[in-house]
């Protein structure tokens, strides 16, 4: 028999001069890593023999179509790099500061930020995750993009966060936030 040891949190957290910084990194998925890698070789050739043949091919109608499909084809490209450099150097973090909760997703230091002002923060919660058929975010994170467990009421809508967490871990990193703030039931 082989006794399997509980498996480790996998986020941190850390105090900075700012408020308490929490990071998570992504799932990775080594099989849609590998896909990803493979695929972005033959997007960049699609890429090059498209955008060869609009700049120094002969001038046909078929050069609209060809350049409206490049547009199409970068934006993919694009889409599937991101997706794989946020599997390999990316990172969620959540920084709770005095007066506000701040959410950035980062590829290499540099992403979005949202800041969320904690008077208006309420219920702060795990919720199940599900995909669900007719809701993009729930195809998002099969990319490892979209909300996570984490979610909680800000104003009429509902905030997600932490999509490299699985529940029990989510629930840790919750416990931390409310041991510093008393957030709003």
């Amino acid at each position: 028999m082989v006794k399997i040891a509980p498996p480790a949190r996998r986020s941190s957290s850390r105090q900075t001069a700012t408020g308490l910084e929490i990071s998570i990194p992504p799932k990775r998925n080594p099989l849609l890593m590998i896909f990803l890698a493979a695929w972005l070789v033959g997007w960049g050739f699609g890429e090059v023999s498209a955008g060869r043949e609009i700049l120094f091919g002969k001038e046909t109608t078929s050069n609209l179509f060809l350049a409206v499909w490049l547009t199409m084809w970068t934006l993919g490209g694009a889409f599937a790099l991101y997706t794989l450099l946020r599997m390999i150097v990316g990172r969620e973090v959540l920084l709770l500061r005095a007066s506000s909760l701040l959410l950035k997703g980062e590829v290499l230091g540099v992403g979005r930020a949202r800041e969320y002002e904690l008077e208006h923060v309420r219920n702060l919660r795990v919720e199940s995750v599900t995909a669900w058929p007719h809701d993009m975010a729930g195809a998002m994170r099969f990319w490892g993009v979209g909300g996570g467990p984490i979610a909680f009421d800000y104003g009429s809508q509902t905030v997600r966060c932490g999509v490299g967490l699985d529940e029990p871990e989510a629930r840790q990193v919750i416990q931390e936030l409310r041991a510093r703030y008393p957030f709003q039931p």
